[in-house]
């Protein structure tokens, strides 16, 4: 998106190695369950697997790299943060001075101060349809709940939970044997293709118009548990070696 100049990138820094970092840990994998833990650290393998390939062999192809490298190979700036509203790093963005800010796929609920920052607000793209499906996890939920589609939406930030103002969303089919991966990939892929329209409205002076929802369609589903996950399970997969290295490998 040449049109566009990327002035920062903020990164979540994961949990630290310290005995409240572990103990945080702990506490999640008690919560989503040791299974979906493993599941997790098993994704990141095949995905470090495929990387090393890549880096073995030379593949001339376009590469799946996480943003944070993307910005680094592109001399941007990464800010890494354990706590996106801290003010020294509300401090860091406002000397960016960025006109806008985009929230792909964080894991971190931003407030204020931060959310009055950017010249015209903050556009969060999330997995899921909204209203119907605000909160956690949402590739999960419409998976777990048998629904026939899924989809992402593009919203402005406001102080609620994905409640702010949707101003572009589409869905798409959910096929027989869809993982939590494959939908996952399917939302960031029409994500940015949402956010490259909404951002050159922007541009070319534009206010992007808001879409009228039906608020007694809302729903808000939370971070699954370890129930959720072992019901999930019976039924579906949460990713497929073949399917994350054809990502990496085939681009």
């Amino acid at each position: 998106m040449p049109e566009f100049d990327i002035v920062g990138l903020v990164k979540s820094q994961p949990l630290e190695f310290t005995p409240n970092g572990a103990k945080k840990l702990r506490k999640h994998l008690n919560k989503v369950g040791w299974r979906f833990g493993w599941l997790l650290f098993w994704q990141q393998a095949i995905l470090g697997l495929g990387y090393l390939i890549n880096l073995i062999f030379h593949f001339k192809r376009k590469r799946l790299l996480p943003a944070w490298l993307l910005a680094k190979e592109n001399d941007i700036p990464v800010i890494e943060c354990i706590n996106v509203n801290d003010p020294k790093v509300a401090r860091v963005l406002e000397e960016l001075k960025p006109d806008l800010i985009i929230s792909a796929y964080f894991n971190q609920i931003l407030k204020p101060p931060v959310i009055s920052i950017p010249k015209y607000g903050i556009l969060n793209v999330h997995p899921g349809w909204l209203p119907v499906y605000r909160g956690a996890m949402a590739y999960f939920w419409v998976l777990k709940n048998g629904s026939e589609s899924a989809g992402v939406s593009v919203h402005w930030i406001d102080e609620g939970v994905d409640t702010g103002a949707l101003v572009a969303r589409r869905s798409f089919v959910i096929e027989t044997g869809m993982t939590q991966q494959r939908v996952l990939t399917i939302t960031a892929v029409i994500g940015a293709r949402l956010l490259r329209r909404m951002g050159v409205q922007l541009l070319s002076g534009q206010v992007p118009q808001t879409i009228e929802v039906n608020l007694k369609e809302a729903s808000y589903y939370p971070m699954p548990g370890s129930d959720d996950f072992n019901e999930y399970f019976k039924t579906r997969r949460f990713f497929r070696i073949r399917d994350l290295l054809r990502y990496i490998l085939k681009l």
